[in-house]
């Protein structure tokens, strides 16, 4: 994952939601991300050609409910890659956070 801009000052406290359940990063609350790349290594099974897939960004707060930062939709189609996706913000005081994600298509 790269980050180009953070949603707060300094680092965003990210994690990864697939269909409800957190998915990223594996035993911790949230990664802290700031400008610059991420490594994110998730593998998502049982996915079908001709569906999308929207991985869901949050930013997890200690105060406050966390914030969905917005999406990054993923066209499964043919295995293959690495393709990129930009984020998808989820509402205007969010819009700021611009992040990609690199992806590939392995059906096993």
């Amino acid at each position: 994952m790269n980050c180009f801009v953070t949603d707060e000052l300094g680092f965003d406290e990210v994690y990864l939601v697939w269909q409800g359940v957190k998915i990223w990063p594996e035993n911790h609350l949230y990664k802290s991300v700031n400008k610059g790349r991420t490594n994110v290594n998730v593998t998502i099974r049982n996915l079908k050609p001709n569906t999308r897939v929207n991985l869901e960004v949050w930013d997890y707060d200690y105060l406050s409910p966390n914030d969905q930062l917005g999406t990054f939709p993923l066209y499964i189609d043919e295995p293959g890659g690495p393709y990129t996706t930009d984020i998808e913000p989820k509402a205007k005081n969010t819009a700021k956070a611009k992040y990609s994600l690199v992806w590939e298509i392995d059906y096993e």
